[in-house]
């Protein structure tokens, strides 16, 4: 697991992976999706093609489904942060990496929690330009 000295180091490496992982994980399973349908292969080019306030209400959904995802990770790992602080964890002889393991979860909830106030930002702006769609 994470030590608190190598924390640093991966933060960046672990915000990409989580971002990625959220992108590509809804557009898995979406090959008969509606041609209208945003998904992480297609944002670019919606965000670049949107031209009436439908478009920019479709991708502030998509923004907001990915916000929505971000915040069931975040209640994911508060959650597991409190398993892992229950008596019996956190042991050298029970679990060698607990203390990391604790820092890891508070550090997701944090990067989760995040990019789930972005998404949401996201998904705000492009209410208001489809409320700006003369």
């Amino acid at each position: 697991m994470f030590l608190s000295r190598q924390f640093p180091t991966r933060s960046l490496s672990l915000v990409l992976a989580l971002v990625a992982t959220l992108m590509t994980g809804s557009t898995t399973g979406h090959a008969a999706a509606a041609a209208g349908s945003v998904t992480a292969k297609n944002l670019k080019q919606k965000i670049i093609s949107a031209r009436t306030a439908d478009d920019h209400k479709t991708i502030a959904a998509y923004y907001r489904a990915e916000a929505a995802k971000a915040q069931a990770k975040v209640t994911e790992h508060q959650e597991m942060t409190e398993v892992y602080r229950k008596p019996g964890f956190g042991t050298v002889s029970k679990t060698p990496n607990a203390p990391g393991t604790i820092e890891h979860c508070n550090h997701l909830v944090k990067t989760y929690q995040s990019l789930a106030e972005s998404l949401e930002m996201m998904a705000k702006e492009h209410e208001a330009m489809a409320a700006n769609v003369k």
